[in-house]
């Protein structure tokens, strides 16, 4: 099933579009997506207390209507000596309003690209933005980690998965290899579903526009994954 699906990043988001409709035909989906995260990333440069995905979602509600929506909070003991498994899998899958296991598949395939692969790196640098893995394995204060999952059913209908905690730990070149102790994560874990219809009454008269604003940015934040063979495992924790 993943392989009928483009896997494509689009700055701190992994996004799966249908292959028989090509990535032509979501245009409006990536334009507008990749506006919401510049947008984000500028007011929380500024106000580093605001919450970025207050701040992305507010460009993406002038456009998207939000039918369902399903926000989550929770903390790991910081005594607890286990390792959380397949922990963005965890995180994005509980509780989703999409395709758990279509998300669980798509991870788990990333998880066995090798570090080198450019679109990797992307999404790793837009992930954690602040701190570059080859410098140190742990960082100096608490950064922010942020995932977003997007699964498209069509160009005007998707459903939305982001994730988001702090950790000094350094996100290794594939974050998805990566294992957890519950001390690696500090305060909170903040995980955000939604379902999202695209209104063209509202998004037409604009789509020129938003075009023309994300167009120099599309080589440094927009690139295909070209995922492994299918993973016969991607059970969800």
């Amino acid at each position: 099933m993943v392989d009928e699906y483009l896997t494509m990043v689009v700055g701190n988001s992994i996004v799966l579009v249908p292959e028989v409709e090509g990535a032509a035909a979501y245009d409006d989906l990536i334009n507008s997506i990749l506006l919401a995260q510049l947008v984000a990333n500028k007011k929380i440069e500024k106000k580093p207390e605001e919450i970025w995905y207050d701040a992305y979602m507010e460009v993406l509600d002038a456009y998207w209507l939000r039918p369902q929506k399903a926000n989550q909070t929770w903390g790991f003991r910081h005594n607890a000596e286990e390792l959380v498994p397949n922990a963005f899998t965890a995180m994005l899958t509980h509780g989703a309003l999409g395709n758990a296991h279509r998300i669980a598949a798509v991870l788990a395939r990333i998880a066995k690209l090798p570090d080198e692969e450019p679109a990797l790196q992307l999404l790793r640098r837009h992930m954690q933005t602040s701190v570059e893995p080859a410098r140190a394995k742990v960082s100096a204060a608490a950064t922010s980690v942020r995932l977003l999952v997007i699964d498209a059913k069509s160009p005007t209908s998707i459903t939305s998965a982001c994730v988001e905690f702090k950790t000094r730990k350094v996100l290794s070149p594939n974050p998805f290899q990566q294992s957890y102790q519950s001390g690696d994560l500090h305060g909170l874990v903040h995980v955000h579903h939604a379902c999202e219809t695209l209104v063209e009454q509202l998004y037409g008269p604009v789509r020129a526009a938003i075009a023309i604003k994300v167009r120099d940015r599309l080589a440094g934040n927009v690139a295909t994954l070209t995922l492994p063979k299918e993973v016969k495992s991607c059970r969800i924790p």
